[in-house]
């Protein structure tokens, strides 16, 4: 009996490029930090997030500090989880912070900086943190905060908001009641579009006037937030105590894609015979996509290429003979949502070195090569078939 050839297939994910689709609520991974404990800046420790369907994912939190004369914070030893900084809805928050010997140089150096390092098995995407209480006490401390991702070969930059917008204007703060000022920019403070600077007082419990979220679209393994206290400005001369605190943080998991190539008889009307094996007969192949990774793929990223066995001739007609102007490809979408219009199918007849060939109608024996692009993205914990058509020789 004859055997399909196995598929060679391309899967392309375009991570450099912000993510098209959006990760639905019950595949959106969630911790928040709400359990009172007592930490030590010298432990990673081990915490797992959650979806609504009870799936986990694991993830670390480590430390590492540089200048810290003191870990106290209102008598309390830092880092911990507990209820020196809230949440406006007066949940506790992961607090770090404490007296550095003096002011900090760079925010993006090691020296008195505390950093603050979120670490994934697997990348995630859409990626966001909360933190809390960024602001400014004159003579004592301006909060300094420094957040970037990476996934082990580039490092990205967040989207930095606060609940009272955006516009930073020509005035120190994001907005009248904000306590914070996002980058970038150069005049009163020189910032990075990575930062966000404490500009005005703050309460410490149970209001958002410090509040600044971060996030991601590009798919990330570690999350870096760094934390110091902005250089000495016009009429400062000392350094106290500080802290800000961490609420919660929210991804999706990455797509999990897995194709699979079958074939089997092509039967134009029920009752006709297997002859599956005998020259002159038709074969039907079935490409599946099956995408189990709890996230939507990325509109037209995904791409399959399919190389055909050199005893069989690809057949371009309408696959099912009963639906007139279907063409040479059935689909069966399913719940995935793509779609493969007439622009998303290619053919080679160089071996796959390139996909311009147009073929003729019928039985075409110098097509040896299908390239397919769906549209539309495709839905998390889904899967789509793409059959078509081949005479065996």
């Amino acid at each position: 009996m004859m055997r399909a050839r196995h598929l060679v297939a391309t899967m392309l994910l375009l991570a450099s490029v912000p993510a098209q689709a959006v990760c639905d609520t019950n595949n959106t991974y969630g911790y928040s930090f709400t359990s009172t404990a007592a930490m030590s800046y010298a432990t990673t420790y081990n915490y797992t997030a959650s979806n609504p369907l009870g799936a986990t994912r694991p993830f670390t939190v480590a430390f590492t500090t540089n200048g810290l004369s003191s870990n106290q914070v209102n008598s309390q030893a830092l880092p911990r989880v507990g209820n020196l900084i809230t949440t406006s809805a007066g949940a506790n928050t992961l607090v770090v912070g404490g007296v550095f010997s003096g002011r900090t140089t760079s925010i993006t150096g090691t020296t008195r900086v505390i950093t603050i390092t979120f670490t994934f098995t697997q990348p995630v995407r859409d990626f966001i943190l909360s933190a809390h209480d960024a602001d400014y006490t004159n003579d004592q401390y301006r909060d300094w905060i420094n957040i970037s991702g990476s996934d082990g070969v580039t490092t990205y930059t967040p989207t930095l908001t606060t609940p009272h917008g955006t516009n930073n204007g020509t005035g120190p703060r994001t907005a009248a009641n904000s306590s914070v000022r996002l980058g970038p920019g150069t005049t009163p403070f020189n910032m990075t579009a990575q930062q966000a600077l404490g500009v005005g007082a703050s309460d410490n419990n149970n209001v958002d006037t410090g509040d600044v979220t971060a996030s991601f679209a590009q798919p990330v393994t570690s999350i870096t937030m760094r934390y110091g206290n902005y250089p000495y400005q016009s009429g400062e001369n000392t350094t106290g105590q500080q802290a800000m605190g961490i609420s919660r943080i929210r991804f999706c998991p990455m797509p999990s894609i897995a194709i699979a190539k079958t074939s089997a008889p092509y039967i134009v009307t029920a009752g006709s015979p297997d002859r599956f094996n005998a020259p002159g007969s038709d074969v039907a192949y079935a490409l599946t996509v099956t995408n189990s990774g709890g996230s939507p793929v990325d509109a037209s990223t995904l791409v399959l290429t399919d190389l055909l066995p050199p005893n069989v001739t690809f057949y371009n007609g309408d696959y099912n003979p009963a639906v007139s102007g279907m063409g040479p490809f059935e689909l069966a979408a399913g719940t995935s949502g793509v779609t493969l219009p007439a622009g998303g199918r290619a053919y080679s007849s160089n071996n796959g070195s390139t996909y311009v060939y147009a073929p003729a109608a019928g039985y075409d024996a110098n097509v040896d090569a299908v390239r397919l692009t769906p549209s539309g993205s495709m839905a998390a914990n889904s899967t789509f078939t793409v059959r078509f058509r081949a005479r065996i020789n």
